[in-house]
Order: structure tokens, then sequence, then C-alpha cells
């Protein structure tokens, strides 16, 4: 049954991360959006653990058995992953607010964190009515998934580091929002145009099959280092 539901999760990530990718972009336009001075991070919405994804394998051609070994290969990926990440104590969540908060203060922002509960990986549905934060807008992150993706088996599609994250930015005084946009670190299918962001994948943190991921687990933390780094930065530059 585990295995099951993890074709199931394999499935909806894929088809996540590419309808993520198409998703209309709305501009921040600091003229309309009036003063905005201190921004509130939201707790994001973001998965528990790394994704270990080869989005095109020998097993998709042979059914329901074929997923299920392909979905069980997976989730030894994904262990290992995780297992090498919190061997250098890589964590995700700080990563992105860490980052983030960064950005936006390079922007001239003051930032402030504040607290949510999230009860789908989505944006909110309502946001802080209080605001006892004292803060002008609220930014709303999804992150969609992270970690590493190869789009098939051939020795030209190796695994590279994948971070995809939906932004809004809302008025805290009413709710409308100001901006909302996809970062797209390694778009899964670059031959659909989108008016999102996209940043390409750094070639030093190529790995032409999984094993040479896991036997050199410094350069695949380097590897997502990068590629949160690239796309916090992203985030802070959609609000200049």
């Amino acid at each position: 049954m585990k295995t099951i539901i993890r074709v199931g999760a394999a499935i909806a990530a894929l088809l996540m991360l590419a309808a993520c990718a198409t998703k209309p972009a709305i501009p921040f336009d600091s003229t309309s959006a009036g003063e905005i001075k201190t921004i509130g991070i939201l707790t994001p919405s973001m998965p528990d653990e790394p994704s270990a994804i080869l989005a095109s394998s020998v097993g998709q051609s042979f059914g329901l058995v074929g997923a299920l070994i392909d979905a069980g290969m997976q989730e030894a990926r994904e262990s290992d992953l995780e297992a090498i990440l919190n061997s250098k104590q890589f964590v995700a969540h700080d990563k992105l607010i860490d980052g983030i908060t960064a950005s936006l203060e390079a922007q001239g922002y003051t930032v402030r964190k504040v607290a949510v509960t999230r009860a789908e990986r989505d944006f909110m549905k309502a946001y802080p009515s209080s605001n006892t934060e004292k803060v002008d807008a609220y930014l709303d992150l999804v992150m969609s998934g992270y970690g590493y993706i190869a789009a098939g088996i051939a020795s030209g599609t190796p695994y590279r580091p994948i971070v995809v994250t939906q932004v809004r930015l809302v008025s805290a005084r009413d709710s409308s929002v100001l901006m909302e946009d996809v970062v797209y670190y390694n778009r899964l299918n670059s031959s659909i145009e989108t008016t999102n962001v996209t940043i390409s994948p750094d070639p030093a943190y190529s790995f032409p099959d999984f094993s040479d991921l896991e036997n050199d687990p410094n350069r695949t933390v380097e590897g997502l280092d990068v590629a949160f780094a690239k796309s916090t930065e992203a985030i802070g530059t959609l609000l200049r």
C-alpha cells in the first residue's frame, strides 16, 4: 500500500511541477501597490522531505507492475538523498527563510516572520486580519518540491538540482494580490513557453547516475545550496 501511495505521490509531484511552470504571473507594481516597507513572511508550505525523481524510466513501459517497481526505487533514492542532506545539516525550511530574508533586506525591506497554520499545499485561503506584526504585506510561499531530478535514463539526462517555489505578495490591509509568480530552478519542461521565472541549473552540479550523487555528498548538498540561493535571490528581485 505504501508503494502504491508513492506512485500516486510521484505522479502528482510531476503534474504539480509541470503546472507551476505555466502559471500566469502577476508582476509587482510598486506605484499601485502603495507604500510597502515591511513584509511579513508567512510560515511556508513545503514538502517534508526532498524528491529524487526519474521522470522517464524503463519501468513506465510495463504498466502498474513497472510503476510499482519504479516507485520502490524512487522511495529508496529519496531516503538516501534525505540521509545525505541530514548528514550535512541541510534544513530546507531554514535555507528558504534565511535566503528570502536576506534577499528582501537587500531590496530595502524590513522583514518579519509571521506564524500561520497550513491546511494544504497551496496559497493561503485567508490571510491574518489582526496584523499584530504591523506589516504592510504578507509573502505567501508554496514550495512545490526540491531535490534532484533526471529527465530520463540516457547519459545526456543527468540528475540536477530542482527547486520550485510559488510566491504571492498580498496587501495586509485588504488581502489584494500585489504580485504572484513561480520561481523555477531547473524547469522540467523547458519546451513550454512561460512568463514565470526560470533559472538554468548550474552545470557544475550534474550527476550522470544517482550513485554518482550518493558518492559525492558534499557536491550534492552544494548543488541544492546554489539552487536555494538562486531561487531566493530571484524572489527578492521580483519585488524591486
